[in-house]
């Protein structure tokens, strides 16, 4: 099993699935000790849109074992800045994941040849504030 600890490991871990025709949203299940369980494509998009729904998620780490999990999507376009739309998704998931007591440690958007993580950007902290 791999260890994923930062953003960095989770990007080389993904970049190699990258679509580069329409966004698709990966889940990575992590054991306690941030060993990879599984990862999966959840949901696949279009160039621009990738819509996406909790209850998959959920069931796809549940049947998993999963004690934490990273998600991370492809922008075909190549800027991996956030959208209005991946904040709220990742705040809507942070908050199930506080729920089913399956933290969210990441979100991860990727291009060919960069990254951006949410963590490491310290969206994680702002989200707590806003409940």
């Amino acid at each position: 099993m791999t260890e994923i600890t930062s953003s960095s490991q989770a990007f080389e871990c993904l970049k190699e699935i990258l679509n580069p025709y329409a966004e698709e949203l990966w889940v990575i299940a992590l054991n306690p000790q941030l060993k990879v369980i599984a990862k999966e494509m959840i949901f696949r998009g279009t160039a621009d849109h990738c819509p996406s729904h909790p209850r998959d998620i959920f069931r796809f780490l549940i049947l998993n074992n999963a004690s934490f999990f990273m998600m991370a999507h492809n922008h075909p376009s190549a800027s991996v800045q956030p959208s209005d739309q991946d904040l709220v998704t990742t705040r809507k998931m942070q908050n199930c994941g506080k729920l089913f007591q399956i933290p969210l440690l990441d979100h991860i958007i990727f291009s060919e040849k960069d990254y951006y993580s949410m963590a490491d950007n310290g969206f994680f902290k702002s989200l707590r504030r806003v409940r």
